[in-house]
Parts: C-alpha cells; sequence; structure tokens
C-alpha cells in the first residue's frame, strides 16, 4: 500500500514492487424517472485495471523509456513513481530529488506569470528564493519566451507550456527525471534542445524515466526499454531489443 518517495533507496534509485492500480470510471449520471424514483440504477462500469503486479528496478544514472499501445498503464506508472496516483497495493520507493514534467500547466497557477511561476516551483522543489532568482535568466531564455514571461499563463497555448514547464524542469538539480509525452508538442527545434539538455542531465548522474510513443526520441534517449501491454510488463531490456519487440506487438514490424 506505500507510495511514498523515500530515503531507503540510493539517491537516483527507482524500485517498483508488486504495483496494483485500478481506476473507477465514472458513471452516466442520467437515468429514467422510474430508475430514479424506485433507485434502480446500474452500478456503472468496472474499474478499469491499469497496472497489475508491476515490478521494475531502475538503478541511478539509467535511461529508461517507457512504452506501449494507448491504455498499457504507461502515464499511471510514471504518476504512481510521481506520487501523484497511491497504489492499491504494493510500494514505490524513489531515492533523492525527484523532478516530473508529466502534463502541460501542471503546477502552474494560471493567474501568476511565467516569472511567479518559476519562483513558486522552484520553492516547490525546495530551493530558496535567492537559488531560484539566481537561475531566472537562464530559465527564460532556455524557454525562448520574450515578453510572454511576464505574462499570466493562462494566456498561453500549449507550445508555451512546455517551453516554461521544461525551462524550469531544465534547470533544477534532479536526482530522477519523470518525463511524460510533453516533449511532442515542442516544435523540432525545441525538442532537440530539450533532448540535449536531458542528455546533459543524464551525465551529470540523473535517472531518467521518459514514456513516449516516438520510437526515435526513445531509441535516441533511452539504453533500457519497458513494454507494457494492459497493465502488466511485456519487455524490459536493451532498447536495441526492446523497440523491434514493441513493433511486433503492434503489428508495425513490416512482416519482419
Amino acid at each position: 500500500m506505500s507510495a511514498a518517495i523515500d530515503a531507503g533507496v540510493a539517491p537516483g534509485e527507482i524500485v517498483l514492487q508488486g504495483a496494483w492500480r485500478a481506476f473507477q470510471i465514472r458513471a452516466d449520471r442520467g437515468g429514467t424517472l422510474k430508475e430514479v424514483l424506485l433507485g434502480r440504477r446500474g452500478g456503472g462500469p468496472p474499474p478499469v485495471q491499469a497496472l497489475r503486479d508491476v515490478s521494475l528496478h531502475i538503478a541511478p544514472g539509467e535511461t529508461v523509456g517507457v512504452i506501449g499501445r494507448n491504455g498499457a498503464g504507461k502515464s499511471s506508472t510514471l504518476r504512481v513513481l510521481a506520487g501523484i496516483v497511491p497504489l492499491d497495493k504494493g510500494r514505490v520507493a524513489i531515492g533523492g530529488q525527484v523532478v516530473s514534467l508529466l502534463e502541460l500547466g501542471a503546477g502552474f497557477g494560471r493567474d501568476f506569470s511565467g516569472r511567479e511561476n518559476i519562483l513558486l516551483n522552484g520553492a516547490l522543489h525546495g530551493l530558496q528564493r535567492e537559488e531560484i532568482e539566481a537561475r531566472m535568466d537562464a530559465i527564460v531564455e532556455f524557454s525562448e519566451l520574450g515578453d510572454f514571461i511576464d505574462v499570466p499563463v493562462k494566456t498561453y497555448s500549449s507550445g508555451m507550456f512546455v517551453r516554461l514547464g521544461f525551462a524550469i524542469a531544465a534547470h533544477l538539480d534532479a536526482d530522477v527525471l519523470l518525463i511524460d509525452e510533453v516533449l511532442a508538442v515542442g516544435d523540432e527545434a525545441f525538442q532537440r534542445k530539450c533532448e540535449t539538455r536531458i542528455a546533459e542531465q543524464v551525465r551529470a548522474g540523473a535517472t531518467l524515466v521518459l514514456v513516449s510513443h516516438d520510437a526515435a526520441l526513445v531509441e535516441r534517449t533511452c539504453a533500457r526499454t519497458i513494454v507494457l501491454d494492459h497493465g502488466e510488463v511485456a519487455f524490459d531490456g536493451p532498447t536495441a531489443e526492446g523497440m523491434p519487440f514493441y513493433h511486433r506487438m503492434m503489428g508495425t514490424d513490416g512482416g519482419a
């Protein structure tokens, strides 16, 4: 039942043991007048089992891609690792400072400017104000937002959210980086810049877990690939073997 990020592992180490997680699908609230009066309402669809007894061990400094068809449990796994979603059963433990980039604008105050959100997010990651301000110019430059950095983020496009979110994440001291599909939103030049920055953080010792449908990105970035299917680990090994496995599973291997 434990889903706490704790100090029981080395900095950058990730442990997921016997992880189970189901999500309840909200039933349609409609119904006939007769059903309402007699109280005979359906119970709704059964829960969706997102994770089924998933166990993983990721060593400090590893680069791991998590891939699979839609609904395979990829994003659920990342949210469990980030401590956003609790487990129904099992254990997750992560050592050190975790920096996650999972959803556009997650953690942003929508009425605050980009600059104010940099201060807010830095504080949420344990930085003192002077530490954040020392990195402010580099974050603003990386984001390429120009004068929009002082505009409320509720006016931002999805691409601008990505630029700001990644610029902040790229300048935090991370033992573990958790990144979901968000990089697919930025333009190609910005994606390449993000990949370069990720590589720098990995060379500095950060552990990377990347969820993506972009096979080429996973091949460029990750030495290890985990393929999920219906909430279970279908493959866990070198990316050079994992990508062909995934394409065969998806029927996109060209008949090879």
